[in-house]
């Protein structure tokens, strides 16, 4: 949906244009760090169709510059003017479904983050070499956006070199780089050896935030990316290449506003399974225990690395081996609340629930396989889980009733007063006040009690154990028990408690043997 055009006032007004000089720093604020900054600029690379990208980092004798250079469409003199102007795109218009970009902001926030001078040369297949460039100094002194339209000797030698020999392209150069190596540092050789660890580190993000492209997604051409004339490998959180590699769970889709979201759990190999070298690898940038969680992915391009992203989650040991990915597509910005960076996102509140029920269960899995030294399980799928309510459809209109197949209801309606509680459920399912958790829901999601959360430990258990009498004494094992124990609400969001009730089981199995 495209917005803005004609508006006419019928009231006074004037024009109140913010200060150039002014609105160029706040500009420059946006929270970037040099890895953030180096990915937005390959966003634009890759959504003009690269098949090559290369980050280039050179001291240059203590004047430090910085290039990220593609072999995609280019652009024209007109296309260049309008992506060097700050704001070029709404975000709320409709965009291409290859887009990686966000707010129209990307190429201008992330070079201004990290440096007072940048410069764009760019080229279409035989069409001509157009060079555009912002300078800090200029705009402060003029206080107003004056677009040059050559760049420095040093951006116009590198756009050169690139040009000689790629036929199409854009090129970015930074240059005095104050962020990274301020002025009075130049001659630095520490500030050398850190300028080197800055290329690292670039790399390395490179490797995980766009794994996919150069991994390749079906149906297009995969892509490579090079710093300083290395190629980067790809980083795959999910180990899906490998052997032994990260074991899929079963898949769940579910939509918003019309936009599809996928959510796929993976469970790792156990550290006993994997040589020292894939161990390490696979750690990732910030180790097993803080890679744990989920991996949001928007047109392939991860936004968001082991995070579990909703209130109260926490990381523990025995979580490590669960990461979870989710796919989205560039329409659902605003709901996944992605912010300029593209660097964080927080759940609709409306899918949390769905999103904590997977989590939980991944955790599960992963406790299981961290306990038993690598032991193969499989999560239960979500036709397999018993839930206390469902959803159900009547003249038309959702509404929900209690699942009389959950082992509590069942024995109960199996009691002597089986008509009285049928009474009872009815009335419970014709009462529940959908408005009201609605409201509280939307308002105070960090407030809402999860189930038996600020309840004795015992509580719990007892309920546990009352589940656990009734199925066994229908012909259950005690380790299928368990098993119906563990995928059964409210039980399935306790998976801690679910392996000390099953520990507990199986020493009072032993000591009776």
């Amino acid at each position: 949906m495209k917005t803005g055009g004609p508006y006419m006032l019928d009231c006074d007004y004037e024009h109140d244009a913010p200060y150039a000089s002014s609105l160029v720093q706040s500009l420059r604020a946006f929270g970037y760090d040099i890895k953030t900054a180096a990915a937005d600029l390959i966003d634009n690379s890759l959504t003009a169709g690269a098949e090559k990208i290369w980050i280039v980092f050179d001291w240059n004798n203590g004047k430090p510059w910085i290039a990220v250079e593609d072999d995609g469409c280019g652009m024209s003199e007109q296309e260049l003017v309008e992506a060097m102007r700050p704001g070029s795109k709404n975000p709320e218009d409709d965009r291409e479904s290859n887009d990686l970009g966000r707010f129209g902001l990307g190429l201008k926030t992330a070079s201004f983050s990290q440096c007072r001078k940048f410069t764009v040369g760019s080229k279409r297949q035989n069409g001509d070499l157009y060079e555009r460039c912002w300078d800090l100094d200029i705009i402060s002194q003029m206080n107003d956006w004056i677009l040059l339209k050559k760049g420095s000797d040093t951006a116009d030698r590198v756009i050169g070199q690139f040009f000689s020999n790629i036929s199409h392209g854009t090129v970015v150069v930074w240059e005095n780089l104050d962020r990274i190596i301020p002025d009075e540092h130049i001659n630095d050789e520490d500030y050398q050896h850190a300028f080197i660890r800055y290329a690292e580190e670039v790399k390395s993000h490179i490797a995980e935030v766009f794994s996919d492209f150069m991994l390749g997604i079906p149906g297009k051409h995969k892509v490579q990316m090079f710093i300083n004339k290395n190629l980067i490998e790809p980083w795959d959180p999910f180990m899906t290449g490998q052997h032994p590699g990260g074991e899929q769970q079963p898949k769940e889709d579910f939509f918003i506003k019309g936009h599809e979201v996928t959510v796929c759990p993976y469970i790792l190999p156990h550290r006993s399974k994997l040589t020292a070298d894939d161990y390490e690898k696979y750690a990732g940038e910030k180790g097993w225990t803080a890679q744990q969680g989920f991996y949001l992915f928007r047109n392939h391009r991860m936004i968001v690395s082991g995070n579990w992203l909703l209130p109260g989650m926490q990381k523990k040991e025995q979580y490590k081996l669960a990461r979870i990915r989710i796919d989205i597509d560039n329409g659902q910005d605003k709901e996944w609340g992605i912010d300029v960076k593209k660097s964080i996102a927080v759940p609709p509140v409306s899918k949390q629930d769905e999103l904590r029920r997977i989590a939980i269960a991944t955790q599960r899995l992963s406790a299981q396989v961290f306990r038993h030294r690598g032991k193969k399980i499989t999560r239960t799928s979500r036709k397999d889980m018993t839930y206390f309510w469902h959803q159900r459809i009547r003249d038309g209109k959702i509404g929900y009733e209690i699942n009389r197949n959950h082992p509590f209801v069942k024995r109960l309606i199996n009691s002597e007063m089986k008509q009285e509680v049928q009474q009872l459920l009815r009335m419970l399912e014709e009462t529940i006040p959908v408005p009201a958790i609605i409201s509280d829901y939307s308002e105070n999601t960090d407030q809402m009690l999860t189930p038996f959360e600020g309840t004795a430990i015992a509580d719990l258990h007892s309920a546990m154990e009352a589940v656990y009498e009734t199925v066994t004494a229908g012909g259950m094992s005690q380790d299928e028990a368990i098993a119906y124990i563990a995928s059964t609400e409210p039980f399935m969001y306790k998976p801690d408690m679910v392996e000390l009730f099953k520990e507990e089981k199986e020493n009072s199995h032993e000591q009776s043997v």
